[in-house]
């Protein structure tokens, strides 16, 4: 009965320390390796009774190994241990420093017994002393291994939560240093398009330096005429003050003129662009005609146009805009040099609900039909001296405008250059679906 007895006790001692450790894992979610240590190693002596607990936990980046101690063990005992890591590899064989361990020179004698923490001690280990003479019992060893386990499952616990936020913060880190690499490239692409456009600038006025002097010249010419008009009024024995004042006001109207003329030329080749305003698109069309008026004769090109005069206003950089219309039609005005018939064809229409369509068809050579997806890409060209950036600025600046250009085929021959934009740029979202 006395045997059954104290059976009986020890059963229901190891059910409560059962009980005690399994409360410990939901504890331990979220503390650091050495809090987990420390609690192991005092819940082992304060809880389970044993004199004496040495915990090891190793990093498993291959950091500081971790050595935590709780109770009093004995010079002996230490030698002891000693012994038993020099089994181990790696940072388990580490020696043990001696003023982490507390000495009590009253125990007479410890026993002792190592644990592993994890798979083949990859965690760690946990060392225990006690001074009672059966120790390790079944019950010990069992009591031990459930802690060990709780710890080792804590631990990697641990590691994980840590290991997720180093993931975390170089992931925050390389998104950061993406997104600054992104915006400077970004700017540079910025920067060289402005410059490629500027470029595209000042090479068409290169080639529109004889119609720029002729659309110059004609106001000038107008001017110098009725002044010597005025003059020759203002000279007879009689004046003819009315007929004067009829010059002096041409002469105005001239002046005026020639300041339209010069103030359109430096605002298209000037390098800065300008802000977002209401334009007429007609009224833009025929500025460019009117620019390249002199280079339509000197080909022989004949202009139709079918403007829509109830088209909507559209927001937009007039400069740029007016830059896409000259670049297609210098473009038409080329492509036409070799043919017998020379007709540029301008239409403007509403396509669609809130956008305006735009279209320029010369009757050249045409285009391939290959080279229809490929010829708004940089640096291609079909041009024998081409750049082909021209093509590309005009892509560029009408998608920056929420729009949308395409080149078909002409009805007969040649082709037709298109573009689409919003009347307001809000909504030009929906332009991108052909």
């Amino acid at each position: 009965m006395i045997v059954m007895a104290d059976e009986n006790l020890r059963l229901r001692a190891a059910l409560r320390d059962l009980v005690a450790l399994s409360t410990i894992p939901a504890g331990w979610i979220g503390i650091a390796p050495r809090t987990i240590a420390a609690g192991l190693a005092d819940i082992l002596v304060g809880s389970l009774g044993f004199d004496f607990a040495f915990v090891r936990l190793l990093d498993p980046t291959g950091g500081v190994t971790i050595d935590v101690t709780s109770g009093y063990a004995t010079r002996k005992f230490l030698d002891w241990l000693q012994a038993q890591f020099s089994t181990f590899d790696g940072s388990l064989r580490r020696q043990i420093i001696p003023n982490v361990i507390s000495f009590d020179d009253r125990l007479e004698s410890l026993r002792g017994i190592v644990i592993p923490l994890g798979f083949n001690a990859d965690a760690g280990l946990v060392a225990i002393g006690c001074e009672r003479s059966n120790f390790p019992t079944e019950n010990d060893r069992m009591l031990l291994t459930v802690a060990a386990n709780h710890a080792a499952t804590a631990f990697r616990s641990a590691n994980l939560i840590d290991e997720r936020r180093r993931a975390e913060k170089e992931v925050r880190k390389a998104r950061d240093e993406l997104e600054m690499t992104v915006m400077e490239r970004t700017a540079e692409l910025q920067r060289t398009m402005a410059e490629l456009v500027h470029m595209n600038r000042l090479a068409t006025a290169g080639v529109l330096l004889a119609s720029i002097a002729h659309e110059i010249n004609q106001p000038l010419t107008g001017i110098v005429v009725q002044a010597s008009a005025a003059r020759q009024w203002l000279a007879l024995r009689e004046p003819s003050i009315e007929k004067a004042r009829d010059a002096l006001d041409q002469i105005e109207r001239d002046g005026l003129r020639t300041g339209e003329i010069i103030a359109s030329l430096r605002g298209m080749f000037k390098k800065e662009t300008q802000a977002r305003n209401p334009i007429d698109i007609n009224e833009l069309i025929f500025t460019v005609l009117a620019i390249v008026r002199h280079e339509l004769q000197r080909h022989g090109v004949e202009v139709r146009t079918e403007l829509d005069e109830s088209l909507p206003a559209l927001e937009g950089d007039r400069v740029q805009l007016q830059q896409v219309v000259l670049n297609l039609v210098m473009n038409a005005i080329e492509a036409m040099q070799t043919g017998a018939l020379r007709i540029l064809s301008i239409r403007s229409c509403v396509s669609k609900p809130s956008f305006v369509h735009v279209a320029v068809e010369d009757t050249g050579t045409g285009i391939a039909l290959s080279n229809h997806d490929r010829i708004f890409d940089p640096m291609f060209t079909t041009k024998e001296r081409g750049m082909g950036i021209g093509l590309s600025i005009c892509h560029s600046i009408i998608e920056s405008h929420n729009g949308r250009i395409w080149v078909t085929r002409g009805i007969d021959k040649g082709s037709i250059f298109q573009f689409e934009l919003p009347t307001n740029v809000g909504q030009g979202d929906q332009v991108r679906q052909p």
